[in-house]
């Protein structure tokens, strides 16, 4: 669970970061959506402003001069030129730092060398020209800095500018002032240039940087909970599986227990028939009077010999059971004895012959009592398979050796194989073919042996199961 609490959290994190990601684009899909139609707002009122000169303002003047108000040769661009117009009011909103985008005017053979385009600009003309589009925007790069770029076209609205931009019809001043004028040889509705807007896509992104900031923290406080949130689901279910797990472990040491005071009497009952029979000659011989001291003194002798055995065998069970506290390093040897040791009377009990073979004595760092209750969990189910299966000639080969320098014990039997349906099973909780089993030995085995960072696995083999310890 440890490992699936981290994948979550890196996947909870790859998810932030896509939706971080398309975020941010989205916001910038917005600014340039905005950029774009207030680009076409300004170049359109430029469009308007022009229109006005063409219109209004020109046809204005020409009455004045038919009134005789004006010289017949009068001309101004201040108040004649649209071009003229709309880049003074371009220059004076730029003069009060209003603005921070770039307006231009682009045409073909302009009067002015300001108006001259460059390749992409000209490009873009001939297209408004051609009639491919009517307007024209894109992010551009200039000196390796991204711009966006909208570009709209100028119609000729008006005869007024085919009469100025004709060398016979021009004003005599124009022409002073020009020295040539290129005509525009075009109708009215043509387009003759276009007016361009030009602004950083940095400029346009600062512009929604505030609200990038507040949904992107909300977002992060989002993110932040649903962590939180999954952390102490987590947490409740460790500690849910810590509970479950004590409870598996204290029944399974209720069963462990059970068995051992089983394994205690079977170690206990030949003894105590010793002493009982060692009590009787004693007594027999005081009735007869033949009870000398050198015959009390061996009889005594023997009973303690019993008595010991039956404190050693005490001493082991009690050593088996006591808690471990601390890490220790032990030998494969020694705990694969000991366990031999405590189930002695019961495997010779059910005539069950074991064999030990000790190729490579390795020495390990870990809880010596846990692997003898594992290797005692294994012997038992091996002992209960022989029983159910009535085999006759029963054999447990326990080994411990080295392969290519990796330490490990096998637990070979001859009780039968195990069905290959469910020999995938055996370690999951609870899952017994025995009625009189709690289903938590192997389960607890396996917890166990990874406990103390090693491997439990099973495999039939020709007669019976191998189970394998790989540390």
């Amino acid at each position: 669970m440890k490992y699936s609490f981290k994948i979550i959290v890196a996947l909870f994190v790859m998810l932030y970061a896509v939706i971080t990601l398309l975020f941010f684009n989205f916001y910038r899909e917005l600014a340039m959506k905005d950029a774009r139609q207030e680009a076409i707002f300004i170049l359109d009122t430029m469009n308007a402003i022009r229109d006005y000169v063409s219109t209004v303002q020109r046809p204005l003047i020409e009455e004045l001069k038919e009134k005789k108000l004006l010289a017949a040769d009068f001309f101004d661009p201040k108040l004649l030129s649209s071009s003229y117009i709309t880049r003074e009011i371009y220059n004076i909103q730029r003069a009060k730092k209003n603005i921070n985008y770039d307006y231009k005017l682009i045409a073909t053979n302009p009067l002015n060398p300001d108006h001259e385009g460059n390749g992409f600009e000209n490009e873009i003309l001939d297209d408004f020209k051609e009639g491919k589009y009517q307007e024209y925007s894109q992010i551009i790069k200039e000196n390796n800095k991204p711009y966006f770029f909208v570009g709209l076209p100028i119609h000729n609205s008006h005869p007024s500018c085919l009469e100025c931009h004709t060398m016979n019809s021009a004003p005599k001043r124009m022409i002073e002032q020009y020295h040539t004028i290129p005509d525009f040889q075009s109708k009215v509705g043509d387009v003759i240039a276009m007016i361009t807007f030009k602004i950083p896509v940095y400029s346009i992104l600062t512009y929604h940087i505030n609200e990038f900031v507040v949904g992107g923290t909300v977002m992060f406080i989002v993110f932040v909970i649903f962590i939180l949130f999954i952390y102490k689901i987590y947490r409740n279910e460790q500690r849910l599986k810590e509970k479950t797990t004590m409870l598996m472990m204290s029944q399974n040491r209720l069963a462990s227990m059970g068995e051992m005071i089983g394994n205690i009497s079977h170690q206990w009952r030949q003894p105590l028939a010793q002493v009982g029979a060692i009590l009787i000659n004693l007594e027999l011989h005081s009735d007869k009077d033949k009870l000398t001291k050198e015959k009390l003194t061996q009889k005594i002798k023997e009973a303690n010999e019993q008595l010991s055995f039956m404190s050693s065998t005490i001493d082991d069970f009690k050593n088996f059971f006591m808690p471990s506290t601390s890490a220790k390093e032990f030998s494969a040897q020694e705990v694969i004895f000991r366990a031999q040791k405590l189930l002695s009377a019961s495997l010779e009990k059910y005539a069950i012959d074991v064999r030990i073979d000790i190729q490579n004595n390795f020495t390990r760092l870990g809880y010596a009592n846990e692997i003898v209750q594992v290797l005692i969990n294994i012997m038992n189910n091996a002992k209960e398979a022989f029983l159910a299966h009535e085999i006759k000639e029963r054999k447990i080969e326990i080994c411990a050796f080295l392969d290519n320098g990796v330490p490990v014990i096998t637990l070979q039997n001859n009780a039968g194989r195990i069905n290959d349906a469910i020999i995938e099973k055996i370690f999951d909780p609870y899952f017994t073919t025995k009625e009189s089993s709690s289903g938590l030995g192997l389960y607890m085995s396996k917890m166990i042996i990874e406990k103390n960072g090693a491997t439990l696995r099973v495999e039939n083999s020709d007669d019976g199961v191998i189970f394998t310890i790989i540390f």
